[in-house]
């Protein structure tokens, strides 16, 4: 049997019906933000990575080289290098400044010395990115180059898959 609870005012009714509506709205915002976050995911993409550089010494102290050049292929610009020269291997943390950030690369590569030439060649690991490269990755990407033990002069070429 139905009940009668007298009039019910028309201020209350307009009171509920908005809180509902205002429940609906927020819960319809919320589905979309988390719609839109899986939207806006970035992209992945791979750049196939050929430079060569000439260094020139910038610093040396004891078998660590200071080298700053400049590199030229996928991009253009300055290279700063640290080489450290053992017996039998090199280990090395390049740079390269592009006009869209750096990306810093961290190499071990195998080194032969023949006459006044040292030889040196290996796999460089992308290890820090700004910019454009924050989230550049990479690490099977070759090394290699010489070192003029008279003057220090370093090549480098560097090769391989860099993921953005």
């Amino acid at each position: 049997m139905r009940r009668c609870l007298g009039p019910v005012t028309a201020g209350l009714t307009i009171s509920i019906c908005t809180l509902a509506l205002a429940a609906g709205a927020v819960g319809l915002t919320a589905r979309a933000s988390s719609i839109t976050a899986r939207v806006t995911a970035r992209v992945a993409k791979t750049v196939s990575l050929v430079e060569t550089a000439q260094l020139k010494l910038a610093h040396e102290s004891g078998s660590a080289l200071l080298e700053h050049g400049h590199a030229t292929g996928t991009y253009n610009a300055p290279v700063a290098a640290t080489l450290t020269i053992h017996p039998t291997y090199v280990t090395a943390v390049v740079t390269i400044f592009t006009r869209g950030g750096s990306v810093t690369g961290s190499a071990r590569a195998n080194y032969v010395v023949k006459n006044s030439t040292g030889y040196y060649g290996g796999r460089l690991t992308i290890i820090h990115g700004t910019g454009t490269f924050k989230h550049a990755s990479g690490n099977a990407l070759g090394i290699s180059g010489t070192i003029d033990r008279y003057t220090f002069a370093v090549t480098v070429k560097a090769h391989g898959q860099v993921h953005l």
